[in-house]
């Protein structure tokens, strides 16, 4: 199997690199290299675009960009390319997260690639935490839904919102078979002991495991999942990615 990793010098992107290296033929593209790998460097947000009838997307001049070339064979995408910061304004969001995801997007049923695996973001849901706090992060209490619709409330979140979107209207067109959001949490080797942070928490071993599953389960359509660790604190119910994927976080604060 070859898959495609966009992003691939970034935290998440070196600990999938690991994950899967042994065991699947990896394409790596990022606008960094990736130390001591071969490396696909672009920037996917670069490329133009126009609509011709009956509605496809031809690129406007010159030849195809090599990040582009490489999805030949290509059986599943994991985009973890964007601008991570939380922070980020509307102008970086709008060319690194929105921009460049629509453009790989736009590529992929020309290549038959089947699976995209989108890294989105806890903070899409950031708004029913807050109408939810603090009796989400009682064990005992409301939980919010792989079902309930995205609320953030900021440009970064509004971002990811629009990549789920991307990939589920992909998945709608029947230009993908399946799409995974993933709403990853706090990333960090432990976690945080004094802030809220730890309540979204999610360790390497855990995201490890639960992109592996994402790439193995054989599904269809659009999903979405949570991608953080068994804390009781979690203020988001992890049922629907525990029985979808056969998944189960191994660490909790």
């Amino acid at each position: 199997m070859r898959v495609m990793i966009t992003g691939a010098a970034g935290r998440i992107g070196l600990e999938l690199i690991e994950e899967l290296a042994d065991d699947v033929e990896l394409c790596l593209v990022d606008r960094h290299r990736v130390p001591g790998r071969s490396t696909v460097v672009a920037d996917l947000s670069r490329v133009r675009w126009r609509l011709t009838r009956p509605y496809r997307l031809r690129w406007i001049r010159g030849p195809r960009p090599r990040w582009e070339r490489a999805l030949a064979g290509v059986d599943t995408v994991f985009h973890l390319a964007a601008n991570p910061s939380p922070s980020a304004s509307w102008q970086q969001v709008a060319r690194h997260n929105i921009a460049a995801t629509g453009n790989l997007v736009a590529a992929l049923p020309q290549h038959n690639v089947r699976k995209l695996i989108f890294a989105s973001s806890h903070r899409v849901m950031l708004g029913h935490v807050r109408a939810a706090a603090p009796s989400c992060y009682r064990p005992e209490g409301p939980k919010i839904g792989s079902d309930q619709p995205p609320r953030p409330i900021s440009a970064y979140g509004v971002s990811k919102v629009a990549g789920e979107m991307i990939g589920r209207m992909a998945v709608d067109a029947q230009q993908l078979q399946s799409c995974i959001a993933v709403r990853i949490g706090s990333f960090r080797p432990e976690p945080a002991r004094h802030d809220d942070t730890r309540h979204t928490w999610v360790s390497p071993a855990d995201l490890r495991t639960l992109f592996r599953r994402c790439l193995e389960t054989e599904v269809t359509g659009f999903h979405v999942v949570y991608g953080m660790s068994g804390q009781p604190s979690s203020p988001y119910d992890l049922s629907h990615t525990r029985q979808l994927l056969s998944w189960t976080p191994l660490s909790s604060s």
